[in-house]
């Protein structure tokens, strides 16, 4: 491997002072890592971590809901919820904080994988080396950037420290290191089931260092014990939503063997990704290309035959790799998301650790051939690959924006959400999938001038997308040039007939050809999301007035591409309101109520105002229950709904069936308006003496004013008929 470097640059000299050595390389890894992961503490939240902040809350309130299976997010891993807990407890539910503590632990797990290998006598500089590219490693930024992934770098700890432990064991043979090895291990698999492979790779440790397998394989045992233990205990508390839950049903219901192959293609993405992600991107990570198998093949060839060089730090780590990436295998073929975003970024982070010495030992081994001015030339390499893993991982972090852009979007905060996905084109648009942020901003609708220039770039950069296309028609078709509107309102027709073909004009010039009826259908649907989005766009100056008109344009708009979007009808409702047009927004609301089943709360109030008006009772008297039963209604609805019975029963708006009476009667009995509901149950016998349901509603209204006799009576009178 080398003699030791007495020159060079700053790092080689500290490696050659053995006194500065630990304290000068935690500073030098401190100082790293705040370069590289500094910035994580203005990044928000993730698929999972809202979900993770939540179950924190709850815990604090109650710590026996840590045990619940009705947590928000359960993933099977108590050692991990455990320290997000405490985490929780000191910083509080703060992003920032969570994002810096996972760079924090992700630190310290480096610093263990140099002391590590330290101990197992590889040399101050391939130890130092290593674990300095294991921390800047962009293979695994997943890892480290997603606060739900904080089981990772935690598990890594742990596991690492169990290996010292081991290591301790075999160098003193004292029983005390054993245990210590026994409960960390334990500890690390309850954070992270996968640490499992703990186990056979410190079989082969102890047996690479010269034990027989009898005796290397004799401690080991009462860890294999605790394992088999500890793993029914973890697919017991397992839910069937996480990753593994959902493999552990795959796997129940067919047999491994059909699913080889399929693992086998992962296996060589896997490898494939661990050298052609290390330090750089050279593939887009949110798909698999083709060659990425063959380059997979040859990579997973060459640790093979590492391997075989017993004895070698390369053989050891190569080792490392192969046991940390095969529990991995099963369940990455059963998630769905696997090619997206990210790509399998965060299933890498235990084996970068073996990537990182593997490639820290091969510079070594060939630079130390290179006699006198070899020791220049790694202190070149060295940098330059730090050089490159800090642009690349500044790179990735706009895909961990993206994906927190797609999350906020997901769960209906589409304002946060655009602003992460503008964030992330901003920050590295060659790392993520640029047309797909570019699709989901822009659907989001269009409102300020800055926005609009958002979909020209977009368009220019691709302008043969057919949805860009369309939304810069529908856009188009909102401006005050009437020449213009009316040639994109010309083009957008097409997709109002189902008929395939149709075609329009791209920005390219030539014609896009939608040939699948599901095809047009589906882009009728997202027109309309978009003049709807437009709209809400348009509105954030309704107080103004601003674009008022504008917005009730693009409602409208949306409402001929999609007539059943009661939420559309809902926002068209309001904004007429707003501009005074009262008979508009209810001859709108009245639409819309009749021809969907699942219109809001407040489109079946104001549709029942307007039918009231018209002296059409009973149909708006049907449209308040249906507010009340769907429970679209917030509370000052249902009060505005009890209002409007009260009218009716005292017949302001004319006398109701018995049919009538009795669903209002019904709905003030469920809301806590006893004295009401009697009324209307009286008022639907007088109507109907026979209306059994009314009967059957007076009494249990008769029972929650506590008046029993009287009950009673009712009852015996409905018995006697």
């Amino acid at each position: 491997m080398g003699e030791p470097l007495s020159t060079g640059p700053v790092f080689l000299r500290i490696v050659s002072n053995r006194r500065l050595l630990w304290p000068g390389y935690v500073v030098v890894m401190c100082v790293v890592s705040a370069l590289c992961f500094g910035s994580l503490k203005d990044h928000l939240l993730d698929v999972h971590d809202h979900e993770t902040f939540q179950d924190n809350i709850a815990i604090g309130e109650d710590f026996s809901f840590f045990f619940s299976p009705e947590k928000q997010q359960p993933t099977g891993r108590p050692a991990a919820d455990l320290v997000k807990y405490v985490a929780y407890e000191i910083g509080g539910n703060d992003p920032g904080f969570f994002h810096l503590l996972v760079a924090a632990v992700h630190t310290v797990a480096a610093l263990l994988l140099a002391c590590l290998c330290w101990r197992l006598g590889m040399g101050p500089r391939l130890s130092l080396a290593g674990g300095l590219l294991f921390l800047v490693n962009v293979a695994h930024f997943q890892a480290v950037h997603h606060i739900s992934a904080l089981d990772y770098p935690l598990a890594l700890a742990l596991g690492l420290g169990a290996l010292h432990c081991y290591v301790s064991w075999m160098s003193t043979r004292r029983w005390g290191w054993l245990l210590a090895f026994h409960l960390a291990s334990v500890i690390s698999i309850a954070a992270l089931a996968v640490m499992v492979f703990l186990w056979p790779f410190c079989l082969y440790l102890s047996w690479s260092r010269g034990e027989e397998l009898k005796t290397a394989v004799r401690p080991l045992l009462p860890l294999l014990v605790l394992i088999a233990v500890e793993l029914v205990f973890i697919v017991a508390i397992t839910p069937e939503e996480t990753n593994a839950g959902r493999a552990i049903s795959f796997y129940q219901e067919r047999a491994a063997g059909d699913h080889l192959w399929s693992m086998a293609k992962v296996l060589l993405w896997f490898t494939s990704r661990l050298a052609t992600t290390a330090h750089w991107l050279l593939v887009p990570l949110y798909e698999l290309q083709p060659w990425e198998l063959y380059a997979g093949a040859g990579v997973l060839t060459g640790l093979l035959v590492l391997v075989c060089r017993k004895g070698s730090p390369g053989s050891l780590w190569s080792v490392w790799i192969l046991l940390s990436v095969l529990p991995f295998l099963p369940l990455t073929d059963t998630e769905p998301n696997l090619h997206r975003m990210s790509g399998p970024s965060r299933y890498l982070y235990l084996a970068t650790a073996g990537t990182s010495f593997v490639l820290a030992w091969g510079m070594e081994e060939v630079l130390s051939r290179l006699r006198s001015w070899g020791r220049y030339l790694y202190g070149v390499l060295l940098a330059s690959i730090l050089l490159s893993s800090y642009h690349y991982l500044k790179e990735a972090e706009a895909v961990s924006l993206y994906s927190a852009g797609r999350n906020y979007i997901a769960r209906g905060d589409s304002e946060t959400g655009v602003e992460q996905l503008k964030r992330a084109i901003e920050q590295g648009r060659d790392a993520i999938d640029l047309e797909d942020a570019y699709e989901r901003i822009c659907y989001m609708g269009m409102g300020k001038e800055e926005e609009e220039e958002l979909l020209y770039m977009a368009l220019a950069a691709f302008p043969e997308n057919p949805k860009l296309t369309t939304y810069e028609l529908a856009l188009d078709s909102l401006k005050p040039d009437s020449v213009v509107a009316a040639r994109a309102l010309e083009q957008l027709e097409v997709f109002k007939s189902a008929d395939p073909p149709v075609s329009i004009a791209a920005a390219s010039g030539k014609r896009i050809v939608f040939r699948n009826g599901e095809i047009i259908q589906a882009a009728r649907r997202e027109i309309a999301a978009f003049y709807h989005n437009t709209g809400l766009n348009l509105g954030t100056g309704l107080v103004t007035l601003e674009n008022l008109d504008r917005a009730i344009l693009a409602y409208r708009r949306a409402l001929e591409f999609d007539p059943d979007r009661a939420v559309t009808a809902g926002s068209l409702v309001t904004a007429l309101a707003h501009a005074g047009r009262e008979e508009e927004a209810v001859e709108v609301a009245v639409q819309a109520v009749e021809r969907s089943s699942a219109a809001p709360g407040g489109l079946l109030i104001t549709a029942s105002f307007g039918l009231l008006a018209r002296g059409r009772t009973e149909e708006a008297i049907v449209h308040c229950h249906r507010a009340l039963s769907n429970g679209s209604a917030t509370e000052v609805q249902s009060g505005t709904v009890f209002r409007i019975y009260g009218k009716v029963l005292d017949g302001e708006y004319g006398e109701v069936s018995s049919a009538s009476a009795t669903r209002m009667g019904m709905d003030l009995l469920a809301g806590g308006s006893a004295d009401q509901a009697i009324t209307a149950f009286r008022q639907a016998l007088e109507r109907d003496g026979t209306n059994r349901r009314a009967h059957f509603g007076l009494g249990l209204a008769l029972l929650a004013q506590g008046q029993v006799e009287e009950a009673g009576r009712l009852h015996a009178e409905g018995v006697e008929r």
